[in-house]
Order: C-alpha cells, then structure tokens, then sequence
C-alpha cells in the first residue's frame, strides 16, 4: 500500500495565495502513478468533484477546503482512493470541499458525494455516481457503463455514445440528451424523465411512478414506442401507423432500430417529433 503522493512544488504557491486570501482556506494535490485501467474512487460529502481525462499515466487531484476538512488519500496498486473526513482537532464547521481531477481517459470513476456536484466529461471507462442532493452531469462519454443513485438530485447525460446506461432517483429529474446505447434504463418514482436527440439502435426502457416522460426524437421512424400510464395521459404527436403503441404487443411491418419501453403510474407521457 502507498502513501498519498502530494505535488509539493506545485501544492505550496497556491497555498501561500489561499492563506493570503482566506486563513480558513487551503489547496493540496494529490498524485499517483497509475498504468492499464486505474479505478478511481472519490467521497466527498460536502461539496463538489470535477473529473477530466489526461493523456499521461497519473492522477491526479487538486483539492480546494477549509482547515476544518481532512483529505485522505491511499494508493492499492492501480486503486486510487481519496476521502474528504472531518479534521478532529478542527473545531471549525466544514465547509465546500472542491475536488479537481484528472484522471487517464479509460480510468473506471467512482465518485459519491451527499450534496454538491458530480461532473464527469470527456471519459472513455465505467462510471457510478452516487449522491443524495446532489447534481450528477455527465457528458461526453464514449463505450462506458454508467451507473447514477440518487435520492433526489437531478440527472443530466449529454453526447453519451454505445453506453450502458441504468439511472435509479427517488425524486430527481432525469434529463437524456443524445444518449445511445445498447440498453438505457431509468428509473425515477417522482421526477420527471426527458429525452432529447436521435437513439439511433438500442433499448431504452423509462420508467416513473408519478412524474412525467416526454420524448423527442428528430425523425417519425426513428423508433418503435411502446407507453402506458395507469392514471395519466398518452400523448402520441407522430401520425398514426409510425411505431407508436398505447398497449404492448404491437410492431411495425419494419420495425427500426431503437425501441422504447414508457411506463408511468400517475405521470403524462408524451412523445414528439424534436424540431431542428
């Protein structure tokens, strides 16, 4: 087991500006040689954790906290793990916590934090995002599997390209633009679920107990849907004949590529084609 590498030379003149500017406030960094494909694990209760891609063989993470805060970081071979915890000699309340962080393009990420945000773009390896409150936006992701719990924090997945991708909240909005992937599965049981963009081939199944879903998609044949709300309404804007069912079993003479299952208790469901 290693011991957390800090960037001295790097850590120490922008420690002298936030000591300058805040006694409260400081910035460490955090490095680690890695090789393959890194796991990457971050737990940050109180505040924000930003990952980016590098093309060099490390990792590493510029840390921005108050002195009430402790970050503890540990390398297990090519496992990397770092974890914001109350300092017990501080008797000061925590505050934000900023986690920076640049890791190889293929690293799997596992970021939890109860609130703030959880941003990840650029990336190429398996993603789980966990959170309570707080935001989770991923983007750009290329061939991963992404996985995102939360309580009641919005969801927001932009230009994610042959993804696995299954979200799970309990009140949080679910917000899917230009998603595909061989199977998209969300579930949300009071937020509402939006998808924008071409599905191009794969399965999408969303699914709410009382919010609503609204699809749009750029073209009529672009998809064969299957909806069902319990108690709501179904509201089908392309023309009749074009892949749209109300109740399962029906299919298309040539059925597309991308299938959509939508299933609502109390919530409207609504697709649409996307206006350019």
């Amino acid at each position: 087991m290693r011991s957390p590498s800090r960037l001295a030379p790097l850590a120490l003149p922008v420690l002298a500006v936030c000591v300058a500017a805040s006694a409260q406030m400081k910035r460490e960094v955090f490095a680690y040689p890695v090789s393959g494909k890194p796991v990457v694990s971050i737990r940050n209760q109180y505040g924000r954790i930003t990952v980016t891609p590098t093309s060099a063989d490390r990792v590493v993470a510029s840390v921005t906290h108050s002195v009430a805060v402790e970050i503890r970081g540990e390398q297990n071979e090519n496992r990397i793990e770092l974890v914001t915890g109350l300092d017990s000699n501080s008797a000061t309340r925590a505050d934000n916590v900023d986690y920076q962080v640049v890791v190889p393009a293929n690293a799997c990420v596992i970021l939890s934090t109860a609130a703030g945000s959880l941003v990840a773009e650029n990336l190429e390896g398996d993603l789980i995002f966990e959170g309570t409150t707080a935001s989770v936006d991923a983007h750009s992701i290329r061939n991963a599997h992404v996985h995102v719990k939360t309580l009641s924090g919005p969801v927001t997945l932009r230009q994610v390209s042959n993804g696995f991708v299954d979200v799970t909240t309990a009140s949080g909005d679910v917000n899917l633009q230009d998603v595909t992937g061989p199977m998209v599965e969300v579930h949300s049981a009071t937020g509402q679920i939006r998808y924008f963009g071409d599905p191009g081939g794969g399965a999408y199944k969303l699914v709410t107990g009382t919010g609503n879903i609204d699809v749009f998609v750029p073209f009529v044949r672009s998809a064969h849907f299957k909806a069902r709300s319990v108690k709501g309404k179904v509201d089908n804007g392309f023309p009749v004949g074009t892949g749209f069912s109300s109740t399962p079993g029906n299919a298309l003479l040539h059925p597309p590529s991308a299938a959509f299952e939508l299933h609502s208790f109390r919530g409207n469901i609504s697709v649409r084609a996307a206006s350019k």
